[in-house]
């Protein structure tokens, strides 16, 4: 793959995860903008840089200025930056300081569990400071009221005033996310200023490393006044749930010798309530444990002196470190939060008692909490060089933009936030030390592990930087692949969206055999493991004939056609990926029959390289029956048709933004494209003028010939 196809592919990674997975990413008004000159060389990233914008600056253990984008208000981020790792489930922790979405402890579905609880508070001078903010655009109460925290929305969980008015809280926090790394610096009126540097070990090509489920907290304290400041700085966390009605004590442990902290473990063991953690430090002796601080004011106002004591039934605990610090010293500590949940439900939290169970991949890695944060303990400095240096050689390529290197960097928080990886136990017997990999493509919404086309789009930078789950989904898709020859569409869905034992007929079907097909042939490619094709390559051709045989009254050239109409009551569906918003695709079609083509091209070099010359050939004739049709029925001397189905007579000439999808395919996987290059240079040149000269920031879906935006479905 030569220099530019390899940018292409990074950034079809990105806009594939945001495709398939419903993520965003930061908008900016600039898209490198200048280098901001460092006021304190303690600081993660230098102070009074402008917010919500992408801009350019220097900071802490990068070697040159990085591109990115601080929050400290309004606009901010849907949710928080998301902590944790490859099937280990994430901790979001929000831009107002606030632990927010928790899927740690298997509470995967809408709402997802929301701890919604400050996590920081320092005490110097007989005052508290919750490092927690209520600064965000217009809203700016006088006194401290945490209903105001975030502006409701689509899935927002409303927020309630937690009494916190013993304390006081930042007056502004610079919120700075980098995945796997966060970085925030926090404003008090305090004489001691506080930093936190929170990150995962999330390495491409490192799959062990990439799933301990884990944080690191690097908390910096620094005395910014002329005297000497003695305090505490205390962390809390809220626990895990445990089941309603039950009496049983939580378990305590004292951690004394490489770790200083608390382990705590429900008494469960062996279903989906065994749940454990550890909070820690690193390092550290002086360290005091107690109960959780949560929302209570009078308990953070009092950790200059003491720690709540936790329950017997009380799963959350907190740290405290009393610290003195000359003028101008500084002292960072590292804690360390890991946990351990080995048993999901499919339906996608503890409480789905009827569900099958599955037991996550990384418990096979990391066997209790404690050997998670040892394995940070020993670990830390080095793993944090590594995913500095990924992303240094992200940041630092003179090709690629500022704006696109953060969104490249960023984009990749969509593994921890949907990824699951079931070990071959109980309905995952069959899989092998493979087990099955899957990401869930729309947890707040709708939630499924990755229908085929998302899967199509969002393994990509899996195949890339962690191979060994793109090769598990794949066998999963070859296991699960149904007596006709169709490929799964999903694994589970409706009550058990997180069931990876279930696979699901689903619509779409017009490009499901090309999702198999491209995604085996991505991961042949790059892996070079021709041991691959010949394990597939039955699976391949029964999945291909399928695809290619759902319009059977257009014989050969129904490779570029959508299915027979009333397919769709059989289960198999008469739309495709676009899911267009006009009253169906009718016919030959030009985005699914070229993508269509791209496959075939694809499987005739797969037969080549097998020896299956009948298969070579039998390849060659669709593609010559679609090539005719694509040149008889579709061209439209500009562009292509969006669908022409002769027999009615129906034709749709809107001007189709994607309608070349499948040269993409055919380009990136380094094959003759499937337009002919004058047409494709005609049709290239009719979407700038027209899609794209109709759109202020890319290309509009559809367009009218005469330069207007189309109305489809009574829409724009």
């Amino acid at each position: 793959m030569n220099s530019l196809a390899r940018k292409v592919g990074v950034f079809l990674a990105a806009l594939g995860f945001a495709l398939a997975n419903g993520g965003c990413t930061s908008a900016g008004k600039s898209s490198q903008g200048q280098t901001v000159p460092s006021d304190s060389a303690e600081r993660l990233f230098p102070e009074h840089l402008l917010h919500a914008t992408w801009q350019r600056f220097p900071a802490e253990a990068y070697s040159r200025p990085v591109t990115g984008v601080i929050y400290r208000g309004e606009p901010r981020p849907t949710c928080g930056m998301p902590l944790g790792g490859i099937d280990t489930g994430c901790l979001d922790i929000e831009p107002n300081g606030m632990l927010g979405y928790s899927t740690i402890f298997n509470h995967f579905l809408k709402p997802r569990l929301i701890l919604n609880q400050p996590f920081l508070g320092l005490n110097v001078g007989g005052k508290t400071w919750v490092l927690v903010t209520n600064k965000l655009g217009k809203i700016d109460t006088p006194t401290p009221s945490f209903g105001a925290l975030f502006p409701r929305t689509d899935y927002t969980p409303r927020y309630f005033n937690i009494g916190l008015d013993r304390v006081e809280i930042a007056e502004s926090i610079d919120y700075w996310g980098h995945y796997p790394i966060l970085d925030m610096e926090y404003q008090t009126r305090a004489p001691v200023s506080v930093a936190s540097r929170i990150w995962t070990p999330f390495i491409p090509g490192d799959i062990v490393s990439s799933m301990v489920p884990g944080i690191f907290f690097e908390i910096t304290l620094r005395n910014t006044s002329d005297s000497q400041q003695k305090g505490t700085l205390a962390f809390s966390f809220p626990g895990f749930e445990t089941p309603k009605g039950d009496t049983q004590p939580i378990v305590r442990e004292a951690l004394r010798e490489t770790l200083t902290g608390v382990g705590v473990s429900s008494p469960h063991k062996g279903d989906q309530w065994e749940m454990s953690y550890v909070l820690s430090a690193a390092g550290e002796k002086s360290i005091r444990v107690g109960g959780p601080l949560n929302s209570n004011g009078a308990s953070w106002a009092s950790i200059g002196d003491r720690l709540p004591q936790a329950g017997a039934s009380e799963s959350g605990s907190s740290l405290g470190y009393d610290f003195s610090l000359r003028p101008g010293q500084s002292k960072t500590l590292h804690l360390i939060l890991a946990w351990h949940a080995p048993n999901w439900k499919s339906g996608g939290a503890p409480t789905h008692e009827d569900t099958s169970t599955f037991t996550h991949m990384y418990a096979k890695h990391y066997a209790n909490a404690q050997a998670a944060a040892e394995f940070l303990a020993r670990n830390h400095e080095e793993q944090r060089s590594r995913v500095i240096a990924w992303q240094e050689a992200i940041y630092q390529d003179p090709d690629t933009p500022g704006w696109l290197a953060d969104s490249l960097i960023n984009i990749l928080h969509l593994v921890t936030e949907d990824s699951v990886w079931g070990q071959s136990k109980g309905p995952l017997e069959w899989a092998g030390s493979d087990g099955v990999f899957g990401m869930n493509e729309c947890p707040r919404g709708s939630p499924q592990i990755e229908c085929l086309p998302c899967s199509f789009y969002g393994n990509i930078p899996l195949v890339y930087f962690f191979p060994e789950t793109a090769l598990s989904t794949l066998r999963a898709y070859k296991k699960y692949q149904f007596e006709d020859g169709r490929p799964p569409w999903v694994f589970g869905t409706g009550k058990t969206p997180y069931d990876l034992a279930k696979p699901v007929r689903g619509y779409q079907s017009v490009l499901n055999g090309a999702c198999y097909v491209v995604m085996l042939d991505r991961y042949w490619r790059i892996s070079g493991d021709d041991g691959i094709l010949k394990e597939f390559w039955g699976s391949l051709k029964r999945a291909n004939d399928w695809s290619l045989n759902l319009r059977p009254s257009y014989g050969m050239s129904q490779i570029m056609a959508m299915p027979t109409p009333g397919t769709d009551s059989h289960g198999l569906g008469d739309t495709e990926w676009f899911e267009a918003p006009e009253p169906g695709w009718k016919g030959y079609v030009t985005h699914a029959g070229a993508i269509r083509m791209a496959q075939v091209i694809i499987m005739r070099r797969m037969a080549e390289k097998m020896g299956d010359q009948e298969y070579v050939k039998k390849c060659s004739e669709w593609l010559e029956a679609g090539a005719k049709a694509l040149e008889e029925k579709l061209w439209a001397g500009q562009y292509y048709l969006n669908f022409h189905e002769p027999e009615t007579k129906t034709k749709s000439d809107l001007v189709f933004g994607y309608q070349l999808d499948g040269e993409w395919i055919t380009d990136w996987h380094g094959l003759p494209g499937v337009f002919p290059k004058s047409r494709l240079d005609t049709t290239l040149a009719t979407i700038r003028r027209i899609n794209c000269g109709l759109s202020q920031s890319g290309c509009v879906n559809y367009a009218n010939s005469d330069n207007t935006v189309a109305k489809v479905g009574g829409k724009l």
